[in-house]
């Protein structure tokens, strides 16, 4: 076409569409609205653009501007930059690849912005070019990614000015039959459809998470999808679809194939029934395999209590092409049969925060503390904290510490907790008060308040650990504590409804789960220390009718900050020196017996010598002859000790901690 030629058409074109344009404003201006004039404007500018690439105004004018141009780099969903843009203009020049009619990406409105859009054109582009861009990877349905193959034809044909004819056939058949390809064969018939349930709950404010799946199977040749009708209902009286989703999507092997705006009554075919269409779509179904395209939506934010509610989703009718390029619209059964039915909640409605006992918690042990300086830095619980289904943020944490034997207060002099590495001390003391305390000193436990103030956020799904951190007073402050004085941390559920967190709102009570309950440890300033590492027990039977029980428990005794003296003596009674220990067990009118020795020497005859830093090992030998036939064990309880070589004067007593740790199997015994 000469240039005189091109500008007459051009010129010709214009005229039309300005023509067009008048004739069918002028008598409307008046009785439509703004809004009801600027769609009539998109339509009639959408029927310009498909009139000047019929006379190759369109594709020429627009790619003129672009090619040639070459891409050196692979783009998708969330690229930017100018090659975006050169991108968008390149599509826009075909009408078959525009990336939207009006509005941001539309022609003369390009961004550098990779959007949904931008993949959903660069698909469109991909199905028209499927031989050089899907085939030679394997590919039967469009990705949205502009990767080599796809950039290497776009490249091809940008070297010089693109135009592109649009085929005149009516607004239906645009969107349907240039679906056909020659990657296709047979006459295909629809064999099944089945739509199953997706997630059962999602909560306001969700993006792209499932409501369905739809499986679908093709018999006598392959097919391709080109449109899909469904419909959204909300089981409570009032729902309405364009009230509760802002988008909803189609998905194949983990790829968005398609998109639509779902959040206006004008995105809805048929608004009493909420059906809404996806047109345009290219899904290509290989015969006698079963293909699966997910359905996903997006939810709007702050729904009203009418769409808060279950909803089903179901498939109204499919319209597909065959190789012959034969369309095939199925709109009864099996297409209808099926419903997929999820629920719609309030925004943080299965947010939770979990409480347990960590694996690195530390077991029951002995603390040496020192009698002149403060012992700091001790740990003596690690908790578990794991966000579900939002992102945790903490607000307040309560601690309770226990002592026994001692107040608490005397014993503490500071704690912390740690929260993923990050420390915060605890408010000053005070009593336990409209349910934000700082501190409650009632008894011999203190429960010790956090402000962790939003500092520490628990992403979705992971779990951080709670260290609680003490330091310890002195033994010679005048705050004078016994030695075997036990300290332990825990969160129960009277601690943990005071904690305060936020996830998409403040969660309630009933929202914070579980427990921690630490070990309990024992301090010791100067006197004797029995490790739970260092007990053994055994149990055996004696007799010719197994009718005697011999119980044997071995323990290491540590003095510390002095010699300390334990004498030979062993009983189930209450005793101010050596052990005692307790028979589980009906002994009816039978006999125990026992016997204490170690490896500590006796300075004093019968009591045994434990020097200052060093362990000696004590032997407990329990025999129980029952009367009737019955199961026993024995468990060790107190070892009492003293300063005194007679081991009795002035004698204190250590308990051992925990109690399961220090006693033996339990044994069967036959009665006499």
């Amino acid at each position: 076409m000469t240039i005189a030629k091109d500008f007459a058409a051009k010129a010709s074109v214009a005229f039309v569409a300005a023509a067009m344009i008048f004739s069918m404003i002028a008598p409307a201006a008046q009785a439509q609205s703004t809004e009801d004039l600027q769609t009539m404007i998109n339509t009639l500018l959408a029927q310009i653009a498909s009139l000047q690439a019929q006379v190759g105004q369109g594709g020429t004018s627009v790619a003129s501007g672009v090619c040639p141009y070459t891409w050196t780099r692979d783009l998708s969903t969330g690229s930017t930059g100018a090659d975006v843009m050169k991108l968008q203009q390149f599509l826009n020049a075909d009408a078959d690849t525009r990336v939207a009619a009006e509005g941001a990406g539309s022609v003369g409105m390009e961004t550098e912005t990779f959007g949904p859009a931008t993949a959903a054109a660069v698909s469109k582009f991909q199905v028209k070019y499927r031989a050089e861009t899907l085939s030679p990877a394997g590919l039967v349905n469009p990705t949205g990614y502009f990767g080599p193959a796809s950039r290497a034809k776009a490249n091809s044909l940008c070297s010089a000015p693109v135009v592109t004819p649009v085929d005149e056939t009516d607004e239906d058949m645009t969107d349907d039959e240039d679906t056909e390809s020659s990657d296709l064969s047979g006459e295909a018939s629809l064999d099944s459809f089945e739509i199953n349930d997706g997630d059962s709950t999602i909560e306001e404010g969700d993006s792209d998470v499932v409501i369905g799946e739809i499986t679908v199977e093709f018999t006598d040749g392959d097919a391709s999808i080109s449109r899909l009708d469904v419909t959204l209902d909300g089981l409570a009286s009032g729902a309405k679809p364009w009230d509760a989703f802002d988008t909803l999507s189609l998905w194949v092997d983990g790829e968005m194939v398609a998109e639509v705006n779902a959040s206006d009554k004008d995105d809805y075919t048929t608004e009493s029934t909420g059906m809404i269409r996806f047109s345009g779509l290219d899904i290509v179904a290989m015969e006698d395999e079963a293909l699966d395209i997910t359905v996903g939506a997006s939810i709007q934010n702050n729904l009203d209590t009418e769409e808060l509610t279950s909803w089903d989703l179901k498939a109204v009718a499919m319209r597909y092409f065959d190789a012959d390029g034969v369309a095939t619209t199925e709109d009864a059964t099996p297409v209808t049969d099926d419903t997929a039915t999820f629920e719609i909640q309030t925004a943080g409605t299965d947010e939770e925060l979990k409480l347990s006992l960590a694996s690195s918690n530390p077991d029951s042990t002995d603390i040496v503390v020192d009698t002149d300086v403060d012992t700091n830095d001790v740990t003596i619980m690690v908790a578990d904290l794991e966000a579900v289904d939002n992102d945790i943020e903490m607000t307040t944490v309560v601690v309770k510490v226990t002592t026994v034997a001692t107040t608490t207060t005397n014993v503490v002099d500071d704690v912390r907790v740690v929260i993923d590495g990050q420390e915060f001390d605890a408010e000053p003391l005070g009593l336990l008060s409209a349910g934000k305390s700082q501190a409650s000193t009632t008894g011999n436990f203190v429960q010790y308040l956090f402000d962790i103030d939003g500092d520490v956020i628990i992403d979705e799904d992971d779990t951080v650990e709670m260290e609680v951190v003490v330091d310890l007073n002195d033994t010679n402050d005048g705050l004078r504590y016994v030695n075997g004085t036990t300290i332990k941390a825990e969160v129960t559920s009277t601690e943990r409804n005071l904690w305060v967190a936020e996830g998409a709102d403040d969660l309630g009570t009933s929202q914070f789960n579980g427990t921690a309950v630490g070990d309990a440890h024992t301090l010791v300033a100067e006197g004797i220390i029995v490790p739970v590492d260092g007990f053994e027990s055994e149990v055996d039977t004696l007799g010719t009718n197994d009718t005697i029980g011999e119980f044997t428990l071995t323990f290491d005794v540590t003095a510390v900050e002095g010699d300390f003296y334990v004498t030979e003596f062993a009983s189930t009674s209450a005793t101010t020196n050596g052990v005692q220990f307790t028979v589980d067990g009906t002994l009816g009118t039978g006999t125990i017996s026992a016997s204490m020795t170690s490896t500590g020497d006796e300075d004093t005859s019968g009591v045994f010598t434990v020097r200052e830093g060093e362990t000696e090992t004590f032997t407990l030998t329990v025999t129980v002859d029952p009367q009737a036939t019955g199961t026993f064990r024995v468990e060790l309880n107190e070892v009492w000790y003293s300063a005194e070589v007679d081991g009795t004067t002035t004698s204190e007593m250590y308990i051992p901690t925990p109690v399961s740790d220090f006693r033996t199997a339990s044994q069967a015994i036959q009665g006499a």
